[in-house]
């Protein structure tokens, strides 16, 4: 009330607001400050004009008030010198669709790779299928097991980027494989094969035109982290090379650096992924019923990290001001379709977090009851802490922002405990609905977690672009719909108890609509599959956790146009 009083509280709280703070917390801090300033003016002027004995213990202890309240907003809404107020550049968006440079090859080099490839990925997995078939013979065999789950981690490492890709999707599904294979698939999410320093040193001279030590001042050769794409080196830029600008603070970064050879095989990889998959239809419970074209699409294009680069951009403008949600920083001087720097970020990988929580227990078990129970508790808050806090991301994602992290697995999430907040890496891969299909998805994912049959089968007769889309027996169709949302949130369950399992119950209506030759709109396959991979995750860190349930009220707050007519 006091810095409506007169211009000269409103002076100040316009001086004390700098630009940088944008969001409201700091609003609210700069007001508080005002407001103390004015206090002083005010109660100053009283004291002066009336003289009393009164006037300045009452306007020592009201300045006091004032003054501490704004200071207490200050310290909490607006960290001191937080790098993650300082704002980058731009990074340009990319062509909308990706060119791969297979596709400008003369017909006999096209053929020759192909060729060359086939041969490669043949000899490559030899030792997985001779593996199987003596897994076959000695069933039941524990040593065959383990030589059989080696040879698939160490084949699919070897295979590439699209394999090593379709391996991490699969460890995100252990309704669909034994926990054996879930828990070896698991470990391409960061343990694929590094490529030698020196590589990775000539492809920085060839990208930025200068040698390692001219950039940085350290640079670590060994890669702390290698994934299907790149790998990952720690280094300090030099002061007058900080993505801040010369003399800046942002000198602490992670280099990412491509993999020799990945994009030319991603491009082949992936018909024979797709191959892979309609083969394993007939002896595993899946099934891809869209254009696959738009999903090639999204995958490839985080073989160019320019692409990447504005995806971690365009998640931290989403995301500002959300202190417990944060993307690293990266400046369009250091971003190339095959080298990315951006900030370090510090912290440990989810996925590293769990299997920590389980050694401890394990090495407990024999030690004080209370230490074990003081153990499991501290995971229990670890745990619900990330998946409220992943939770709320992923949804807002989806239904307020239309732009989703399609990679969401724990080896692309880091955990900061002493900060509480989440870094999240590898946003290559991100999907987004076109703007006739946002608000029907939403309405549709409403109805899918509500269970309104009807509702269901006229959304996905809209996302339908099978050319025999006239000849779907819709009375068929629908109580096709009806059984699987009977299984799987009405009468027919079969635990009641349990969270809707969303990821199996997105498959079922997929089948649903293979059954009845229905072809899915890719953008919408992409985003139910990106769901999906985000459900995954969190049942992992709360197996409890309903998903499906849990959704409605964010598509309700974000969307209120679900109230109202189409």
């Amino acid at each position: 009330r006091l810095a409506r009083r007169g211009p000269t509280a409103r002076r100040f709280a316009v001086v004390v607001r700098p630009p940088l703070w944008q969001g409201a917390p700091a609003a609210s801090a700069a007001r508080s400050l005002a407001t103390a300033r004015a206090a002083v003016r005010h109660f100053g002027a009283v004291a002066r004009t009336r003289s009393t004995s009164r006037a300045w213990p009452t306007a020592a202890a009201l300045l006091a008030v004032a003054g501490g309240a704004a200071v207490w907003i200050w310290q909490r809404a607006v960290p001191a010198d937080d790098p993650e107020d300082i704002e980058l550049p731009l990074v340009p968006e990319p062509s909308a669709r990706f060119v791969h440079p297979y596709e400008e090859w003369p017909w006999y080099r096209r053929y020759w790779f192909t060729l060359k490839r086939s041969v490669f990925l043949a000899w490559v997995f030899a030792p997985f299928f001779a593996a199987s078939g003596c897994l076959l013979v000695f069933k039941g065999d524990s040593g065959w097991r383990e030589y059989w789950l080696h040879q698939m981690l160490e084949c699919t490492q070897r295979a590439g980027a699209a394999f090593q890709k379709f391996g991490q999707w699969l460890s995100m599904r252990p309704d669909m494989f034994p926990p054996d294979v879930i828990q070896t698939l698991s470990k391409l999410r960061s343990d694929a094969p590094s490529h030698p320093s020196e590589v990775t040193r000539r492809m920085l001279r060839d990208e930025f035109g200068r040698e390692v030590d001219d950039l940085f001042d350290e640079f670590d050769e060994e890669p702390v982290a290698s994934g299907s794409v790149g790998q990952v080196h720690r280094a300090r830029l030099r002061p007058e090379f900080a993505l801040d600008g010369p003399g800046g603070r942002l000198r602490d970064v992670a280099v990412k650096v491509q993999h020799p050879g990945v994009v030319d095989s991603a491009f082949m990889d992936l018909d024979i992924v797709w191959k892979v998959v309609e083969f394993s239809e007939r002896f595993l419970h899946m099934t891809m019923p869209f254009d696959r074209g738009d999903f090639d699409e999204v995958i490839q294009a985080q073989m160019d990290f320019t692409r990447e680069a504005f995806n971690l951009q365009r998640f931290s403008r989403n995301f500002r001001g959300e202190r417990r949600i944060r993307f690293p920083k990266v400046s369009p001087q250091f971003v190339t379709p095959a080298v990315l720097v951006e900030t370090w970020a510090d912290g440990k990988v989810i996925s590293g977090i769990m299997e920590d929580f389980d050694n401890a227990a394990s090495s407990c078990k024999g030690v004080a009851k209370e230490a074990f129970c003081a153990l499991k508790q501290k995971r229990r808050e670890v745990q619900g802490q990330l998946c409220s806090t992943l939770y709320d991301m992923s949804m807002k994602m989806i239904v307020r922002d239309n732009f989703v992290h399609g990679d969401l697995h724990g080896g692309n999430i880091l955990y900061s405990e002493a900060h509480q907040h989440v870094t999240v890496l590898d946003a290559g891969i991100a999907t987004s609905l076109d703007g006739r299909t946002f608000a029907p998805f939403a309405k549709f994912l409403h109805a899918l977690c509500s269970g309104h049959t009807d509702e269901i089968v006229e959304y996905l007769q809209r996302f339908n672009e099978s050319p025999i889309a006239a000849k779907v027996d819709l009375v068929k169709f629908k109580s096709d719909i009806q059984g699987t949302m009977d299984r799987f949130m009405g009468p027919e369950r079969e635990h009641p108890e349990l969270p809707v399992n969303a990821a199996d119950m997105f498959g079922e209506v997929m089948f649903s609509m293979q059954k009845h030759g229905m072809l899915m709109k890719g953008d919408v396959a992409s985003t139910l599959f990106t769901i999906s991979i985000s459900e995954g995750l969190i049942r992992q860190l709360d197996p409890k956790f309903d998903v499906a349930r849990s959704a409605i009220p964010y598509i309700l707050r974000h969307l209120p146009m679900l109230q109202a007519e189409e």
